[in-house]
């Protein structure tokens, strides 16, 4: 006896058809237990069928087993078939995620001074077990801290003005982990001239005679 299976239909029982003349049809039992049989006082009639070789269980929300019987004319009764198990699909398990918060960041700095405060970078995880991560950049003026982690977790990251000219860079951080679409956060750094300060005005101005 088999026994598939197609989620949108159900289960279905199949067998190979008896030949003998006085075959009336068969009888599907069901057990929610191992021995499945008459016998065992297991086996609960589900269906009597008539000269077929199929039958469509539905989808139970549990493992259970069935046997099938043939009967005659006289409701003379066989042995039973070889036993075929049901056992409901599982779910997969979620797929893994992974976000960052907030999406871009923005640094200014005054060209030739202290270096911008440095911000955060919020990690979440989700899906099935803990997901391990990396972060990366792709300029020369960003450090993360740290570059990897496990789980949910916080990058602090640096924009390094050091000398740079004045102007915009742009960039990029990735954060990345197996199975989870990479997260790209943009990192805009502005550095603009510092500001030229006059010399003080003269005090004390006075005229004397000659």
């Amino acid at each position: 006896m088999l026994l598939t299976c197609d989620l949108a239909w159900g289960a279905t029982l199949t067998w190979s058809p008896n030949v003998e003349p006085d075959l009336a049809g068969y009888r599907v039992y069901q057990c929610t237990s191992q021995p499945c049989g008459r016998a065992n006082g297991t086996a609960t009639l589900l269906v009597t069928l008539g000269p077929v070789t199929s039958f469509n269980i539905g989808t139970p929300s549990a493992t259970r087993y069935y046997v099938v019987t043939a009967y005659d004319t006289t409701n003379n009764e066989s042995a039973e078939s070889a036993v075929a198990t049901y056992s409901p699909p599982t779910s997969p398990p979620p797929a893994p995620t992974i976000s960052a918060v907030p999406r871009t960041l923005s640094f200014a700095a005054v060209q030739g001074a202290v270096d911008p405060p440095s911000q955060q970078l919020t990690i979440s995880t989700g899906g099935d077990g803990t997901l391990t991560w990396t972060a990366t950049e792709n300029t020369g003026w960003l450090s993360l801290d740290p570059e990897s982690g496990s789980g949910n977790g916080t990058v602090t990251v640096r924009a390094l003005a050091g000398t740079q000219a004045v102007g915009t860079y742009r960039g990029v951080i990735t954060i990345r982990a197996s199975g989870a679409s990479d997260v790209v956060v943009p990192v805009t750094l502005t550095i603009t001239i510092a500001p030229i300060i006059p010399p003080p005005t003269p005090m004390g101005l006075r005229l004397s005679p000659q």
